[in-house]
């Protein structure tokens, strides 16, 4: 169904409410109109049938006139000829008439010829007419008798060419004027009758009176003519039969058609009497008695009965037609009324229901513009009953919730606005309205020619808290570090966070650039208090860059840059304390640049190498393990050194790049270890330190577990060495991450053991496979007290808990022979070797036992 609604739904929607009523009282309209002009036009194809008959009788009735004394020309020549002289009176009237008759045809034709398609057939009656007058029977009639009869056969064919030509006239014309198909049944008889059976008797009896009376003057009438008259009286009779089949007693369906009765039954009576007369008196008679005078007589009445007939006929037929066409244009004229009175009903109705409809989409449309002004109390008040009250009434109910919702609508929209202009840590400005306030106070120094100062602040070392003690206690650090700058600072001074332990400072109108200094050393100094964080006594730092206006810049970025060129400068050269800008940074901040580059391009270009610490165990003096630790070895024409870890792996940390540098790593000893093994060397577990960065990443475990996958190392041989600050936070994550690393077979160790904030809970909890004693504890093993008792706790907390433990940084035989009495499973350090080459640690490694290098 949706499918088969879908066009139309479609256009609905498209169109306002005018578009869709008028569209749809276009659909229903149209069939309609349709329907009313197709039975208007069939009441109008009959008013125009009825017309075009009456023009049929019309024409008619005046060729019939001609018609009746055609054939009584033809009569009365014919007795003429035939010897009887008393005819030329009756001849010479009879042509006056016809040529009257001649000419009101003529009318009729001019007026009507054209409808009736009449043509050239009533000019050739006319010419044969004219023709027979030329004749000029009683004058030039012969003396002989043999030549009038042929004269009289001449004149008969010529008058009976003429009738017939008539009769096909009239046939013409009630073919053309739709005589013969009209659809009343009383109507019908009386214009066959007059259109086919009258003429027909007619011509028939006008042969007949003509011959008989020519007969009857000469007292004799020949085989043939004999043989004529009995074929014509039979054929009178059939049409007689047809023509009162259905008298007497016929009924009409119109009354007034009843005086018709009379006439007919007096016409077949006269007619019928003729033919007796006929038949008697002249075709079965071998002595003619009767003379042509009484004959031509006894015919004459019959065929003027007929025309009697005729013409009462016809004027019955012609006022039927016209009472036919009145009731029609009556009935026409109904039609239209009530159609155009239906038609107003429906679009009444169609019109009401439109405006019931719009009038509460309206309600609704101002009511809504209404809300949209700010009018919440406004209401839609609908007196209908239909859908569209429960539309209303929902309209209302949902104004009635966004009433209730506005308020929090309007504390949510001052949340947001406070959101996008403060720091929802520390309730600071944060950098969008820095920026604005910034160049607010720019506008200002300029136009009013004094400084302003712009400081950059950043905490010293946040990240070993937030890594130490968790991000909830490094946003609680946040919090009180934001609270201490306010305090510290002038009431038109500016603070914002600009993210993570960096702030911006803004100090405007300041006639001399030290009071800028000054104000920095308040900050120092008050972040220099000791907190309380998480139950831990903690002293923070901050560095400050400085940048003054409009000597270090006049823009916003510019000073904002300078002032952490400042700051980066400080940072580099000691903390805790402020630096202001001056131009000289700007190199030594290239050059940070350029070394950040040439680490990039050392990751690239494969610049990178590993060098490996052998580890021995101390109770076989063989090599066990392998530290792997990365050099930079430069391709620079004239640098020609190695660069060690600490010069570079801090600012890869920071820069991010420490995440492609530890992939390498990684990467590269798992490979050397597969290469080692397929030469044949013993099996050594390769350590590699992780950096913090490292380890917080999500997919670092997955990355180890490729790395694995990809080279085919035995997980058990790689050792991952972690930092303490990496455990100490005891999250979930960070368990998860260990457990899952256990998970993968890989040993894990903790690197720098007891520099950090040692805590023997992870010991206790975390998967630890080992620890190792940093090498501040082992220099001055085993003369410094101190130092000597750490490292023995450290040891026998170890094997205790089950852990290996490592010793690095071992230099001398005596820390070598105290570590062994200690029962130290591994040391690592100068004394064994120094990091060595791939190439330079193989031939080490072959012979694995160091007891003859040792001692």
């Amino acid at each position: 169904m949706n499918r088969i609604l879908f066009p139309a739904v479609g256009l609905m929607n498209r169109l306002n409410y005018l578009q869709k009523f008028a569209l749809i009282g276009i659909l229903c309209f149209l069939p309609v109109g349709f329907a009313v002009q197709l039975l208007i036009s069939d009441i109008n194809r009959e008013i125009a049938f009825a017309r075009k008959e009456m023009q049929g009788i019309r024409y008619t009735d005046q060729v019939r006139q001609l018609l009746e004394k055609l054939q009584r020309h033809r009569g009365e020549v014919n007795a003429y000829l035939h010897g009887d002289r008393s005819f030329i009176g009756p001849i010479a009237q009879t042509e006056r008439d016809i040529e009257n008759i001649t000419l009101s045809v003529d009318q009729v034709d001019e007026e009507l010829g054209g409808e009736l398609q009449i043509g050239d057939r009533w000019i050739g009656i006319k010419e044969q007419w004219r023709a027979v007058l030329k004749e000029n029977y009683p004058g030039n009639a012969p003396d002989n008798y043999s030549q009038r009869s042929m004269m009289s056969r001449i004149s008969f064919k010529k008058h009976s060419d003429m009738i017939t030509d008539l009769l096909y006239l009239i046939g013409h014309v009630r073919d053309t004027s739709g005589l013969k198909l009209d659809p009343g049944k009383d109507t019908y008889y009386i214009m066959d009758s007059i259109s086919s059976k009258l003429p027909a008797i007619s011509e028939q009896m006008g042969q007949v009176r003509g011959i008989g009376t020519g007969g009857a003057a000469v007292k004799f009438i020949a085989a043939e003519d004999k043989t004529r008259l009995i074929v014509l009286s039979g054929m009178i009779r059939t049409h007689l039969n047809e023509l009162g089949m259905e008298l007497p007693g016929k009924q009409w369906e119109n009354k007034q058609l009843e005086r018709l009765n009379p006439r007919i039954t007096s016409f077949l009576s006269t007619t019928n009497s003729f033919l007796e007369v006929l038949e008697r008196e002249v075709v079965h008679n071998e002595q003619i008695t009767i003379t042509s005078n009484e004959l031509f007589r006894i015919g004459t009445d019959a065929i003027e009965e007929l025309f009697r007939l005729y013409d009462l006929e016809s004027p019955l037929l012609y006022t039927g037609l016209e009472k036919r066409i009145a009731e029609l244009q009556q009935r026409k004229l109904w039609f239209i009324g009530l159609s155009v009175l239906s038609i107003a009903m429906v679009l009444y109705i169609f019109v009401a229901f439109y405006y019931s409809v719009i009038r509460v989409v309206i309600a609704l449309k101002r009511t809504a513009l209404r809300i949209i002004g700010g009018d919440i109390t406004a209401r839609v008040a609908l007196d209908t009953k239909d859908e569209l009250y429960h539309v209303g009434t929902a309209f209302n109910k949902m104004v009635e919730a966004f009433d209730q919702t506005m308020e929090e609508s309007r504390r949510q929209t001052e949340r947001i606005e406070y959101m996008a202009f403060y720091d929802a840590l520390t309730d600071l400005p944060n950098r969008v309205l820095f920026q604005q306030k910034l160049l607010t106070v720019l506008e200002k120094a300029e136009r009013e020619r004094l400084k302003a100062a712009v400081m950059f602040i950043d905490l010293d070392h946040f990240k070993h808290i937030n890594d130490t003690l968790g991000h909830d206690a490094g946003d609680q650090l946040l919090r009180i570090i934001a609270s201490r700058i306010k305090g510290s600072i002038d009431s038109n001074a500016v603070v914002s966070r600009m993210g993570g332990d960096e702030f911006l400072l803004l100090v405007p109108s300041l006639e001399d650039p030290q009071h800028a200094g000054r104000a920095a050393e308040k900050i120092i100094e008050a972040l220099c208090a000791s907190m309380e964080i998480s139950g831990h006594q903690i002293v923070v730092s901050a560095s400050i860059g400085i940048s003054i206006f409009p000597d270090d810049g006049k823009e916003s970025a510019e000073l904002i840059k300078r002032a952490d060129t400042a700051l980066y400068y400080a940072k580099s050269h000691g903390r805790n304390k402020y630096q202001f800008f001056n131009p000289s940074m700007n190199e030594g901040t290239l050059e940070r640049l350029q070394f950040m580059y040439d680490l990039r391009r050392a990751l690239d270009e494969n610049e990178l190498s590993l060098y490996y610490q052998p580890r021995m165990e101390t109770a076989s003096k063989r090599i066990v393990g392998l530290e792997a630790l990365v050099r930079w070895i430069s391709p620079e024409p004239g640098a020609g050194r190695i660069r060690m870890p600490q010069e570079f792996i801090s600012l890869a940390e920071e820069t991010g790049l420490i995440i492609p540098l530890g992939e390498w790593v990684l990467r590269a000893a798992c490979n050397q270890y597969k290469e080692w093994e397929r030469q044949g060397m013993p099996p050594l577990r390769i350590s590699v330190n992780i950096s913090v960065v490292q380890f917080g990443r999500d997919e670092f475990v997955s990355l180890i577990r490729r790395i694995l996958e990809e080279t085919a190392m035995p997980p058990d041989m790689l050792e991952l060495e972690l930092t303490e600050s990496m455990v100490m936070k005891s999250d979930e994550e960070v368990i998860l991450k260990l457990r899952q690393l256990k998970e993968l077979g890989v040993f894990l160790s903790i690197d720098d053991f007891g520099t950090g904030y040692s805590s023997f809970t992870y010991l206790k909890h975390f998967p630890i496979d080992a620890l190792k004693i940093d090498r501040s504890f082992i220099q001055d093993v085993p003369h410094g007290v101190r130092d000597t008792a750490i490292t023995k706790t450290i040891i026998a907390l170890g094997r205790r808990l089950g852990l290996k433990v490592v010793a690095e940084g071992v230099e001398t035989k005596e820390q070598l022979a105290f570590l062994s009495s200690r029962k130290c499973d591994e040391v690592q350090g100068y004394l064994i070797s120094k990091p060595l080459a791939v190439e330079e640690i193989e031939p080490l490694l072959r012979n694995g036992n160091l007891s003859d290098t040792i001692g």
